[in-house]
């Protein structure tokens, strides 16, 4: 055995950590206009992407507030990115509670999803969501020059309003100089909504299911999995309907009003010699979120069910190139750029946020 694949190896066993694994009412102009910063952070060994500022009002739906559009920026660094964290300040450096963070998304605008056309889901993140951080052998290669995509959705379901607020993501990175490469990785996502739409969907009182099915455009291993779900969310479902059996099934943890306060994660470690849980290009995989609602009433937007997880191709497996002429990348970015600069060679337009969708208990939206 190689001293990468002992390591790699111990790496795995020792934890796939989860999964690498989404202004003033009526007054937009009285806020400082959202922007993205990048920074390398390099004694940390960290890219921190700080998106911002928004004000939010006490008690403001997400609806009631300007939210940023998505931004793109450039990336600085020459390596491989392995998890996310994230935290939420205000104007002066001090913390604001996660809560008022409805979700986050880390978007590829140039790489393409595993089992859809639309843009890669590098992370996601709603307030539930733990830290995330991948072994040290294992992370997902990027260049100087690749493009990242940041968005957010804010509300605040506090008594207290807040200004200029930022949400600040940090993302540990193993430099490409390093003597011990680590093994690239994938990030994936699924949803139980269509790939290019808007992902919550209104929850009817009673027990209640939502599916979506596809398929993978290449084979391989899964290495973990997470997932999301809102209130009354009672288990997400991963199914392989060619072969008829369940391969993942996840129930949140809640408080006692119902609320989802996290997700259980799974870890595929060895397999037949081979690390991780093989799915199959010509196998169809089927997503369900079963929810119980007792209010007896529908709840707008009240539901969501999505997974993510890490992904390593089978050997000679490449991955597969995004089609900017797909009409599903063009919806997926009109949904999640509000106005951003069209892709070149691309069809772009202005829209409102996505769905959710999740690397590790997060949100895609």
């Amino acid at each position: 055995m190689s001293l990468l694949v002992w390591k790699l190896r111990r790496s795995l066993i020792g934890g796939v950590a989860a999964v690498f694994l989404c202004a003033v009412p009526g007054s937009a102009a009285a806020q400082e206009a959202p922007t993205l910063r990048v920074i390398d952070d390099a004694e940390r060994g960290e890219l921190v992407l700080e998106l911002g500022p928004v004000d939010l009002p006490a008690g403001a739906s997400h609806h009631e507030i300007a939210q940023p559009r998505g931004h793109i920026a450039e990336l600085p660094i020459d390596g491989w990115l392995r998890g996310y964290r994230y935290e939420v300040v205000d104007g002066d450096g001090k913390p604001v509670p996660n809560h008022v963070l409805h979700h986050l998304n880390l978007i590829a605008p140039d790489r393409r999803e595993l089992f859809s056309p639309i843009m890669m889901r590098i992370g996601a993140a709603g307030h539930e969501t733990k830290p995330i951080k991948l072994p040290r052998l294992l992370g997902l290669r990027v260049r100087p020059g690749e493009r990242i995509m940041v968005t957010a959705i804010f509300h605040n379901p506090t008594s207290q309003s807040y200004s200029r607020v930022y949400v600040r993501t940090r993302m540990p990175y193993t430099r490409a100089d390093t003597w011990l490469k680590p093994w690239s990785v994938y990030p994936f996502y699924m949803d139980v909504m269509p790939p290019a739409s808007i992902h919550a969907y209104d929850l009817p009182p009673g027990r209640s299911e939502k599916s979506w099915e596809g398929r993978p455009a290449i084979s391989g291993r899964i290495l973990g999995l997470g997932g999301h779900l809102h209130k009354y969310g009672v288990v997400l479902r991963l199914e392989d309907v060619t072969e008829g059996k369940v391969i993942w099934e996840a129930r949140p943890k809640l408080d006692k009003d119902g609320n989802v306060v996290g997700m259980p994660t799974k870890k595929f470690l060895w397999r037949l010699g081979r690390p991780g849980l093989r799915i199959h290009a010509d196998h169809v995989y089927r997503l369900t979120a079963v929810y119980d609602n007792p209010t007896g009433e529908t709840i707008p937007e009240g539901a969501m069910g999505t997974l993510g997880g890490v992904f390593i191709p089978d050997e000679g497996q490449e991955w597969p190139d995004l089609d900017r002429e797909h009409p599903e990348f063009a919806l997926d970015w009109k949904l999640s750029t509000e106005g951003a600069p069209p892709p070149e060679g691309g069809v772009a337009g202005h829209g409102g946020h996505g769905g959710h969708g999740t690397y590790s208990g997060g949100h895609h939206h």
